[in-house]
């Protein structure tokens, strides 16, 4: 939907191309939900998690509050370097304690969110001036939140959680649901929440193995995660794709998308 650190946006295809006919779709580490959005999901009940609040809030509107949240949003003109700060002032540190359906949070953190360093958080987020040159990744999203091909997905999304991805995958863990797991990269903790931390790998795996559903789940190699999901028992799909939030540009650095399957 938007640029977001680890982003499937161009991997979403791919990814979704092996997913298994399902009642129910969730998403645990919900993010920018690009899988969701590009990758060919068809449920009857598509759940949205993240346990950033502020993304929480972001789909909440765009769902809830879509014409008022639009409205705000265009009331912001795009890049201005001025503004960009002070709502970085504003918002930053966050506190995480807003309401969801807080129409002006969102937009100002969409307008921090979305004219920024590709892969950066918020609290790291700085000011990218365009220059006039090309259009602002903020105004994309305003389109898209008046494109149908995105407001008929926005409008097919049945819940909207803020929950850890433990506690969500609890809630809805059922033989007829399906996950799909994107948790943050392994030793990359620190850009994303601080509700994952390094240990919690190895939890979200024993969590995985314990569920009734199906799952897939999303990697960059490390030492640890063929003990975790030996190769003799889990389905490992891979396939190389250009690091940085997959970069189609010419000479980026490759990474391999590891995908494990439990059927």
């Amino acid at each position: 939907m938007f640029s977001y650190l680890g982003g499937k946006k161009f991997q979403a295809k791919w990814i979704s191309g092996y997913f298994p006919k399902h009642d129910t779709y969730v998403e645990p580490f919900g993010g920018a939900f690009w899988v969701y959005f590009v990758g060919n999901i068809n449920a009857n009940n598509n759940v949205y998690n993240d346990y950033n609040r502020y993304l929480t809030n972001v789909f909440h509107c765009a769902k809830n509050h879509r014409s008022e949240f639009i409205k705000q949003l265009k009331s912001y003109k795009p890049q201005l370097r001025n503004l960009f700060e002070k709502f970085h002032n504003e918002l930053v540190p966050l506190t995480y304690d807003l309401e969801l359906g807080d129409v002006e949070t969102a937009s100002k953190y969409m307008y921090i969110e979305t004219q920024t360093f590709s892969g950066l958080t918020i609290e790291k987020a700085k000011f990218v001036d365009l220059k006039g040159i090309y259009k602002s990744k903020y105004e994309q999203f305003i389109d898209k939140l008046e494109n149908p091909k995105y407001t008929n997905k926005i409008d097919n999304i049945t819940n909207i959680e803020n929950l850890s991805y433990a506690d969500c995958i609890k809630k809805y863990d059922s033989k007829y649901t399906f996950f799909y797991c994107d948790p943050p990269y392994f030793n990359m903790e620190d850009y994303y929440t601080k509700e994952f931390g390094h240990d919690e790998h190895l939890k979200l795996s024993e969590t995985l193995k314990s569920i009734k559903g199906k799952f897939a789940l999303s990697y960059y190699d490390f030492p640890l995660l063929s003990k975790w999901f030996p190769k003799s028992k889990y389905n490992w799909q891979e396939k190389a794709f250009n690091r940085q939030n997959s970069s189609k540009k010419v000479g980026t650095a490759k990474g391999k998308e590891i995908l494990i399957l439990n059927y």
